[in-house]
């Protein structure tokens, strides 16, 4: 059994219709990661731009419909950064968990991208299985997080 189904099978993202935006400024990213992802059963929507990913953040928490996860392209040369880009999200939906994704990590910027707010980090060129265990992981995390939340009621002893 791999790493990902030990996680999250495949049928319960299926079923839980997770929705997974992916902001890169690269098109063969954007569209292979939105192929692997919807194969695996996420819904995936893509974005060019930080400007976009907030919009479609914005829009999905007003209708109902959140993001399960964002994968975001810290590295973008047009527009804002990826660091911008995790605080207006952060500000717009507190909940997302957000994977960093670059191609130009070094050894140290795992413990900075968790410091400043990211679940994970995502090295690009990804392939099938970390893309997907890197979804199930922020997933579980999420999860995991609103669990400790509804458990910590006010007037609840701990």
């Amino acid at each position: 059994m791999s790493q990902s189904t030990q996680l999250l099978p495949r049928e319960f993202a299926a079923r839980a219709v997770a929705r997974v935006l992916i902001v890169d400024d690269e098109p063969h990213v954007l569209a292979v990661g939105k192929a692997v992802l919807e194969a695996h059963g996420f819904e995936a929507v893509a974005s060019r731009s930080g400007e976009e990913a907030l919009e479609l953040v914005r829009k999905g928490v007003e209708e109902g419909q959140r993001f399960s996860v964002a994968i975001l392209d810290i590295t973008m040369p047009e527009g804002a950064s990826g660091f911008e880009v995790l605080e207006w999200l952060r500000a717009c939906d507190p909940r997302l968990p957000v994977i960093a994704c670059s191609g130009y990590f070094q050894e140290d910027v795992k413990d900075l991208c968790q410091a400043i707010g990211f679940v994970d980090v995502l090295h690009k060129p990804f392939n099938l299985e970390s893309l997907c265990l890197a979804v199930r992981r922020a997933m579980v995390q999420d999860i995991e997080a609103v669990g400790v939340v509804s458990t910590l009621q006010p007037g609840t002893a701990s």
